[in-house]
């Protein structure tokens, strides 16, 4: 086994252990948020390690389309994860939260009377 493969492989297990972690972090986490945590981070950094694995075993040209998927992941990741948690937030009636401090609801309440505000003007 050469230096390259074995680089390869080490990558790719450990993109295949943060995904594993991942997976039993959205079974077993309390609410929503925290599985959206656990999603976003270690999904994040699995399929980096195994988007590089994968680059180093087919070659350069297909290594910098690899980092171009990762940049792009890495762009794109946080702003969904983002809508998703505001999103989740905003439907979440009861919310059974176990936040200590609810940065979100100023911003709501704020964002509430700015809309309240513009449809009372002229």
């Amino acid at each position: 086994m050469s230096t390259w493969e074995l680089i390869t492989f080490t990558l790719a297990a450990v993109g295949v252990a943060f995904m594993f972690v991942s997976g039993i972090g959205i079974v077993r986490l309390p609410d929503v948020y925290t599985r959206m945590h656990a999603a976003g981070k270690a999904t994040t950094l699995g399929i980096s390690c195994i988007l590089l694995a994968a680059g180093l075993y087919y070659g350069t040209g297909e290594m910098v389309r690899m980092v171009i998927f990762i940049i792009l992941f890495f762009i794109t990741g946080p702003i969904a994860t983002t809508a998703m948690s505001r999103a989740a937030y905003r439907t979440d009636a009861k919310r059974s939260l176990v936040l200590h401090y609810d940065e979100l609801a100023a911003a709501e309440d704020r964002d509430r009377l700015n809309r309240v505000d513009r449809r009372s003007l002229p």
